[in-house]
């Protein structure tokens, strides 16, 4: 019975290609949302931390983490795990595709994610936080895992276009789970904020629990679509082991290229997710606006939906990628400057014109730095000469290391305000403008990175074929005024 279902399954991923393409990529992308998903409620729900005899609920808590002068570096702990473990994620994939291919490395990258569900149910002990933080962090490493193993479906299964196509939409699964994560606490009152807070535990075991469902897929449907032919077998013993093929990728120049474009890139876009809402209200004077902070964060990440049919739709034409790719990570950068500054001088003087453009300058700055993600993630695919094995380890190391850059600048910016309290000086001005600087340096690192990489097409023209005629039917207008 299993081998002829088995078979079936080969018939019909041979006869329909891109149909079973498709299913393979949209479970593992469902299993990356729910990760995205489950790591966004993490920071919310970490609570207040414990008060003894008080009302204690929240993460923080559970773990009788007591709310005294370390309480702002465990606080952020939780998220820097999760980071790092993303990056540690991305390059482990490329090591166990090597070894196990990629049905069994995705059934571990899901199985991983799968220690969410004990994680929260560990005693209540502060001692106990740290396991806390290994399980999600193994939960974290299986999660990027997921997204990393997209990749070599895409390169399998689909044509250019519909690489360019899936690339795209592929960038929704981030923006979609921190919205599905945040919009409970944007739509509800303290009350029901709390009431969100007190269930953590469930609502943590059921998100991770999800994954089971990509879990039980993979594990009848999925492939070894990737295992060498008996022709290659010979080639592929030849290959050197996973560390060395490792080793001399990261002694390729465009190896840190990529990981500039895309650790500045994901500065520049994820940034302002995490730290907006405080860094705007310090460096404006204020206390308030949370919830207009966070209606604009809703508003930034809502942008990735016409991302693909906009900016995204780019990867369809045979154009140079270097200048349009800059460009619009220059603007995307330049609108959430222009944000800090329309909420600094208008919104906090309760303007209405300020919260039109405060909230129109965050959609842009989504649509740009969002939406050129789709065109970034496909030019890999664009390069001649790129097989699936190559794209797996070109994938795993732009992510990996990408991700431990952001993680590095995560924690130094996270960390200024509690060494700058702890040695006494108490100026949240100067904190949150340090931070604010080191955000926008960072972010513009990704500019460098595309202009250190060659064209992917040698014969790509500057502008699209409607853009030229539009250019010379108007200056042919200016003639015949002449």
């Amino acid at each position: 019975m299993i081998d002829k279902a088995v078979n079936f399954l080969k018939f019909y991923s041979e006869k329909h290609k891109v149909g079973y393409g498709i299913f393979l990529w949209f479970f593992i992308i469902f299993a990356y949302l729910i990760f995205i998903t489950n790591w966004g409620f993490a920071g919310a729900l970490n609570g207040q931390g414990y008060v003894e005899g008080g009302d204690n609920f929240g993460i923080l808590a559970h773990f009788k983490i007591v709310k005294d002068k370390s309480f702002d570096f465990m606080t952020q702990a939780t998220n820097w795990g999760v980071t790092l473990g993303r990056g540690i994620g991305s390059v482990v994939v490329a090591l166990l595709l090597v070894k196990l291919f990629h049905k069994k490395t995705t059934i571990v990258a899901i199985s991983l994610t799968l220690f969410g569900i004990p994680a929260q149910y560990l005693p209540h002990s502060s001692g106990y936080y740290a396991l806390f933080l290994i399980m999600r962090t193994l939960m974290a490493i299986g999660g990027t895992m997921t997204i990393i193993l997209t990749q070599p479906v895409i390169a399998s299964f689909f044509n250019k276009k519909q690489k360019s196509v899936l690339s795209s939409f592929g960038i929704l699964t981030y923006p979609l789970g921190t919205i599905i994560a945040i919009l409970p606490f944007v739509t509800t009152n303290i009350e029901g904020a709390k009431a969100i807070v007190r269930n953590w535990q469930l609502i943590l075991t059921i998100l991770s629990s999800l994954n089971l469902i990509p879990l039980v897929v993979m594990i009848i449907f999925g492939l070894k679509f990737d295992v060498p032919k008996k022709t290659e077998i010979t080639y592929a013993k030849k290959e050197e082991n996973g560390f060395r093929i490792l080793w001399k990728y990261l002694k390729t120049k465009e190896t840190y290229s990529w990981v500039l474009l895309f650790g500045g890139w994901l500065s520049a876009s994820v940034f302002p997710v995490i730290f907006t809402t405080k860094m705007f209200q310090d460096i404006s004077g204020v206390t308030g606006f949370t919830k207009t902070l966070k209606i604009w964060v809703i508003i930034y990440l809502s942008a990735v939906f016409i991302g693909p049919i906009t900016v995204g739709a780019y990867s369809k034409y045979n154009i140079k990628r270097k200048w349009y790719i800059a460009l619009l990570l220059t603007l995307g950068i330049l609108f959430y400057v222009l944000s800090l500054v329309i909420f600094k001088t208008s919104v906090t003087n309760e303007h209405t014109a300020g919260y039109i453009f405060f909230y129109l300058f965050g959609f842009i700055s989504g649509l740009l730095l969002w939406g050129i993600q789709g065109v970034i993630l496909n030019l890999p695919h664009e390069y001649k000469n790129n097989n699936v094995r190559k794209m797996c380890w070109m994938f795993s190391l732009i992510w990996g290391l990408g991700y431990i850059i952001f993680t590095l600048f995560t924690i130094i910016i996270s960390l200024i305000p509690i060494i700058g309290n702890s040695l006494g000086y108490n100026n949240t001005l100067v904190y949150a403008i340090i931070g604010f600087v080191v955000i926008i340096l960072v972010s513009l690192t990704s500019i460098i990175g595309i202009f250190m990489l060659k064209e992917p097409s040698e014969d790509a023209q500057t502008l699209p074929n409607w853009c030229v005629r539009l250019i010379q039917t108007f200056n042919n207008k200016e003639e015949k005024q002449k």
